[in-house]
């Protein structure tokens, strides 16, 4: 079957790359993270000043099919123009190598490695980013290469201090020594540098001040694709024009571009801002997931196979990569069983149950009466593993370590690969309910209506405060009402049991996920409500027309979701918040973390504002933010972030006077407020409205009331809350926290002028709001009708 197609516009994405200058030892890296549309001219610039470089020699990049990219000079051999050459163009996916070396007599080669490509986030398309690194560079210019490098630091660490000779010239005097070397060792004591040292944010410091140059359209696009080309379900555009996957996506089943951020905006939904432990914390947390860990092993045991000579040898183009090497395979892709005991044992399987397997002999002799791989249940599921999430690739009849191999030994490298795997399964599992043909495929219209439960149950473990469970069994019921009663309710309700548990027992294995699991419903369930046989479940036998179980056999279905769940209970680990959160944030869903958003623009810190847990927390994050800008360029960037009609502007809006009047503290030269007194008049929608409204809370209110800045807020207040209906904008407006105004007294105040602001949905929220407070006060009811008619007819 076909994937679905949808159209698609590019996507802004930046590319991690991981830099590594061959030939030392230990070896020196860094991991960058630049914008997919720069030019590799820039990204050049960017190298040479996270390395230390001058730019005082020729450079080249040569990528994997031996085409070389230079600066728009003669350097000797044929070369694209680096300058139209775009990053994406060259490196589109991840695992892809590009080899850059500067001076081409001393032939620095750094090895640049794609780690990931994915939509931008926050701040990460203005400047490049270090985030990582190893190693301090010395100033190497002009000293011999990697050879002369290793010969300084040898030197350096044994303590050799060369001496200068003085000489006097023209009435002054200067330090001569005998070389370069020894200069460059001199300064290196003079300064106390360390080598092992190296400060990513130092780097970060120096890099901001690069100026990034982008291609809108290639000299040389690998991979042309206009915007707005029809891309497979699942996908999106990044600068290199190719449609890629998001995790989890897979050509016949459900993909994660089914669900757009504007689903959500529509919805209603709003994710809570979540705190995320350091990259440390979780990349500990991952090297204890067994079967992970397992599966990683593989991948370096298949490394270890390489035959001598085979690594990192360049083939011909359109020959296989690997032509010797790895591990070899069965006709049926099975390892042979002597190598399978021997992955056992080398890459340390046995650690997934050591319980069972710890004891070395006991464990020999199990293994040794196994006749196949296939039998060899440690190494079926971290095989399983280590295929899916490219840690081992197949090629004819042997196994290599996969392009997506992440480095044990680095955490950034093994937690994106963590991420990235837990991210497809949740894709995999929780989107859309696998349907098989024959009986049950007359539920495929039933199951249309239904929203992704399994899904949005886990995005509601996802916002849980910290230590606190999720009811999946009421979650579940309260997601199927408004589905009739009957036969289908009860196997929907069948079928979404089955994928919760599927699901949250591989979140389990990934140490994404905690269930509190009762006794085992494969049987008597846990609330004494009979079974459901597995096979007849899939296959639909023994249902007869009126949808009831047959006596003795097939599928017992009480219409409690309960009966079917063998987790009562369940939450994420914090590990778990961080792999759904690459899946969110891969298709634009906003998922905020707090302490994250100094370097946001305006319109992402007022959208994700709102989902704060806390008011400390809002108030740290918005000082935070401030101490980035000064007091003119934020209000001229929250104003800005104020315009639109929809929803969604309406949530950014309303957080506005809180940074506003953050602002406005630390403003005291005054233009901050003049910045306000322009846009109040601007007439620009919702940015005008915006700002008098500011000026009136502070009683500096602008000229002219035209704006009715106060009114466009309070209808903007109530809109999300009206998109969910006449109960929901009832519990709002009485709510209230003691302090100052209720809702609903703000709205009494006001109710004649609310249609005033023109706001374009007033007659929507007058409507609701008037339905809302009938029950409570219908003298007030009525002027809102009143409301709503004068709004139609202003629009």
């Amino acid at each position: 079957m076909n994937a679905p197609y949808r159209s698609a516009a590019q996507v802004p994405c930046v590319h991690r790359l991981k830099v590594r200058l061959e030939g030392t030892k230990p070896p020196v890296w860094r991991r960058l993270v630049v914008p997919s549309d720069i030019t590799l001219g820039s990204l050049h610039d960017v190298i040479q000043s996270v390395f230390g470089w001058r730019d005082a020699h020729l450079h080249v990049f040569v990528d994997r099919s031996g085409v070389q990219y230079a600066p728009p000079v003669d350097i000797g051999v044929p070369a694209f123009d680096e300058e139209e050459t775009a990053l994406a163009d060259v490196l589109p996916r991840v695992g892809d190598r590009l080899d850059y070396t500067y001076d081409f007599g001393d032939d620095w080669l750094h090895r640049i490695t794609v780690e990931e490509v994915r939509p931008a986030g926050p701040g990460e398309r203005d400047v490049p980013l270090c985030t990582g690194g190893r190693r301090a560079m010395p100033p190497a210019e002009d000293l011999g290469g990697s050879w002369g490098l290793a010969e300084l630091l040898d030197r350096y660490e044994a303590e050799e201090r060369p001496r200068a000779t003085v000489v006097r010239r023209a009435g002054g005097e200067r330090r001569e020594y005998d070389g370069p070397y020894d200069e460059v060792l001199a300064r290196l004591h003079e300064e106390g540098f360390d080598p092992a040292e190296f400060d990513p944010a130092e780097a970060g410091r120096a890099l901001a001040g690069i100026r990034l140059r982008r291609t809108a359209g290639t000299g040389r696009a690998k991979h042309d694709g206009p915007s707005g080309r029809p891309v497979p379900s699942g996908t999106y555009h990044c600068e290199c024009g190719e449609p890629h996957r998001l995790s989890g996506d897979t050509p016949d089943g459900p993909g994660v571009g089914e669900l757009p951020s504007g689903f959500f905006e529509a919805e209603g939904f709003l994710l809570p801002a979540v705190r995320l432990p350091g990259e440390a914390e979780l990349a500990r947390a991952v090297r204890g997931v067994p079967v992970f860990m397992a599966a990683v092993r593989l991948g370096r045991w298949c490394t270890a196979g390489h035959g001598a000579g085979s690594e990192g040898r360049k083939m011909p183009a359109g020959q296989p990569r690997r032509v010797k090497g790895g591990r070899e395979l069965t006709p049926k892709g099975l390892l042979r069983p002597v190598l399978a005991r021997q992955a056992i044992e080398e890459a340390e399987l046995w650690r997934i149950a050591p319980e069972d397997w710890g004891d070395p002999d006991e464990r020999s002799a199990r293994l040794a009466k196994v006749r196949s791989a296939l039998d060899m249940e440690l190494l079926n599921l971290p095989w399983e593993w280590a295929l899916n999430c490219g840690f081992v690739e197949v090629e004819g009849n042997r196994a290599f370590a996969g392009d997506a191999l992440p480095d044990e030994d680095d955490d950034a490298s093994l937690l994106a690969a963590w991420r990235e795997a837990a991210a497809g399964a949740v894709a995999d599992l929780s989107l859309g309910i696998p349907v098989a043909d024959g009986p049950l495929e007359a539920l495929g219209e039933v199951l249309d209506e239904i929203p992704p439960l399994v899904f949005f149950m886990l995005l509601d473990a996802y916002g849980l405060p910290d230590g606190e469970w999720l009811d999946v069994a009421g979650r579940l019921a309260d997601g199927l009402e408004g589905l009739p009663q009957g036969p289908a309710r009860q196997l929907v309700s069948a079928l979404l049991a089955e994928q919760f548990d599927v699901t949250a027992g591989t979140l389990e294995l990934f140490g994404a996920a905690e269930c509190e699991v009762g006794e085992d419903t494969y049987g008597e369930d846990a609330y004494g409500q009979g079974t459901y046989d597995q096979d007849a479940y899939e296959s639909g036998e023994g249902l007869d027309s009126g949808g009831e179980s047959p006596v003795g056999g097939g599928v017992v279905l009480s219409g409690d979701p309960g009966a079917l769940l063998r987790g009562e209970r369940f939450r994420l680990t914090p590990l778990g918040r961080s792999g759904l959160r690459t899946l969110l944030v891969q298709v634009g869903i906003p998922a905020p973390v707090i302490g994250s958003l100094a370097r946001a623009d305006a319109g992402e810190l007022l959208a994700a504002l709102a989902s704060f847990p806390s008011e400390a927390d809002a108030v740290t994050e918005v000082a935070g933010w401030l101490a980035g800008r000064s007091a003119t360029d934020a209000a001229v960037q929250l104003v800005d972030a104020c315009d639109g009609t929809e929803p969604a502007d309406a949530l950014r809006r309303l957080q506005a006077p809180r940074v506003l009047a953050a602002v406005l503290a630390a403003d005291d030269s005054g233009r901050a407020k003049a910045v306000l007194r322009k846009a109040a008049v601007s007439q620009v929608t919702g940015c005008s409205h915006a700002a008098a409204s500011m000026l009136r809370r502070i009683g500096e209110p602008a000229g002219s009331e035209a704006a009715w800045g106060l009114e466009w807020m309070l209808v903007d207040g109530m809109l999300p809350f009206a998109r969910r209906g006449e109960q929901a904008v009832r519990e709002r407006l009485l709510a209230g926290s003691g302090e100052g105004q209720r809702p609903l007294d703000q709205i009494a105040e006001r109710a004649d002028d609310l249609w005033r602001a023109r706001h374009p949905h007033a007659r929507e929220v007058l409507g609701t709001l008037a339905g809302a407070v009938e029950p409570v006060d219908k003298p007030l009811a009525k002027r809102l009708r009143k409301a709503t008619f004068k709004a139609g007819s202003a629009t």
